[in-house]
């Protein structure tokens, strides 16, 4: 790429959450050439994104601080920065389980520094809009949904998850007087449901959890009836590191070619040998993590999809496990006698006896056939198709600027951030981050995956953009 020295390099990103405010924190550390960032996000704040936005003080990060610093080269960023602000005792920070909404501070101040810091040579600017298209040229253009449109030497997707919203026949019915909510985040409607009877919650993950906390919280007594295809709870998190790496010792040419059946297989005989040896399981999802993107790229198509089938509930019910006073929580309401867990999926939503009726996936002999309300569970919805509500989505896959990934949800792409078109070809000016990448990398939105492509997005940025110091004199010769 050939600019002009002392012009500013202009780097849109889209999506203002976790993923796309620490590409641009990045960005500010670590240009020492003129740089002007536009960051694309309808909400008031840049930072909190859909996990981080909520207020309510029961929800809480499902790991303990020292896994969520921003900075993999600074572990203990996260837990330093607890106790300058008076969150976290110093012996214990480390170990401290903290409300979501206190990360989103601390990105939001990690954001303000790093401004701060770069002020005189790079510059940020939060725009509040929602994209609804883009074109790659010279310059690129990024064009709101509004008419509103912005030029730019590169654009980074960093769409982050929306709220997934299945269609549940009279549900959108049952949510404009309240006993359906389908946006779980909303603590208004939960706080409506104070005096119910009985709770339907349509999923029984971590999303769940927090529910159930919040109306724990606004003093709902009744009973919960939870559904979910498996019926898996949340486990707690155990304060323990990762294991043995026991994929390795299977040797390069058993993982060349990765078949589901025999990683589960091998999965469980580790999680036997650690029970037998008294040890913890949980040592697993930490040892298994360095090999979920090389694992996931040398599976088949086939493969993919044979795992999304049959392995993935177990996965994320092994990877994301719960907060201790989250956990706590739930063991109370269980000993309570108050939760009721089903296996089987609410296919649909019906007015009843001014409740909610309940259709099912398959006939349950103990499952009520209706509650007083309904809350919907089913967490973050990933997908990019064409029946996609965002236009953005819409637009991309319709030219053919990205094509989705070959199984799972989202585009294809790769681990340097980098996105393929329709024809297999890197876009040039285009990178994604996060959750879009999740067809391609398989997990690609926690805390430690994203952190680690946002340093190397940034880094390959200040390449390609010219942003270390002497660039311009270098251009300029």
């Amino acid at each position: 790429m050939s600019l002009h020295p002392n012009t500013p390099r202009r780097v849109a990103i889209i999506g203002g959450g976790m993923a796309g405010t620490l590409t641009a924190i990045r960005l500010l550390e670590t240009s020492q050439a003129a740089l002007a960032i536009r960051l694309f996000e309808p909400r008031a704040e840049a930072g909190r994104g859909l996990a981080y936005g909520t207020t309510d003080p029961a929800h809480y990060l499902n790991g303990p601080a020292q896994n969520f610093s921003l900075y993999p080269e600074h572990l203990e960023h996260f837990a330093q920065w607890l106790v300058q602000r008076g969150l976290a005792d110093a012996a214990g920070a480390a170990d401290a389980f903290v409300p979501r909404h206190a990360y989103g501070d601390y990105i939001r101040d990690m954001l303000a520094r790093a401004s701060a810091r770069a002020a005189g040579n790079a510059s940020f600017e939060h725009v509040r809009a929602e994209i609804g298209g883009i074109a790659i040229g010279a310059p690129h253009r990024v064009q709101a949904v509004d008419g509103r449109a912005w030029e730019a030497d590169h654009i980074v997707l960093a769409t982050g998850i929306h709220p997934a919203r299945p269609r549940l026949g009279d549900g959108e019915t049952l949510a404009a007087d309240g006993r359906y909510v389908p946006d779980p985040w909303q603590p208004a409607a939960l706080a409506r449901l104070a005096a119910a009877r009985s709770v339907a919650l349509l999923g029984s993950s971590l999303t769940m959890l927090d529910v159930v906390a919040t109306l724990e919280r606004h003093g709902f007594r009744g009973q919960y009836h939870a559904f979910s295809r498996r019926a898996l709870l949340p486990w707690l998190r155990h304060p323990v590191g990762p294991g043995e790496d026991f994929l390795a010792a299977a040797g390069a040419a058993a993982l060349a070619a990765p078949r589901a059946r025999d990683l589960v297989r091998r999965v469980r005989r580790q999680r036997d040998a650690l029970v037998a040896r008294g040890e913890d399981w949980q040592a697993i999802p930490g040892a298994l993590r360095n090999h979920i993107a090389p694992l996931w790229a040398a599976a088949s198509p086939d493969e993919r999809r044979r795992f999304l089938r049959h392995v993935r509930p177990f996965w994320d019910n092994l990877l994301h496990r719960a907060a201790a006073p989250t956990h706590a929580v739930l063991e109370q309401v269980r000993a309570q006698g108050r939760l009721h867990l089903h296996p089987a999926r609410v296919s649909a939503l019906a007015e009843r006896d001014g409740g909610v009726g309940l259709a099912l996936s398959r006939p349950l002999a103990d499952a009520p056939p209706a509650v007083d309300a309904a809350v919907n569970c089913t967490g973050a919805d990933y997908g990019w198709n064409a029946a996609s509500p965002r236009p953005l989505v819409r637009q991309l896959l319709a030219g053919g600027l990205v094509r989705q990934a070959a199984a799972g949800t989202g585009i294809d792409g790769d681990a340097h951030g980098h996105v393929f078109d329709r024809g297999g070809r890197i876009v040039p000016g285009l990178s994604a981050i996060g959750a879009p990448l999740r067809g391609a990398l398989w997990e690609s939105g926690t805390i430690i995956d994203v952190r680690n492509q946002a340093a190397a997005l940034a880094a390959r940025l200040a390449r390609e953009l010219q942003l270390h110091a002497g660039a311009d004199e270098a251009q300029a010769a």
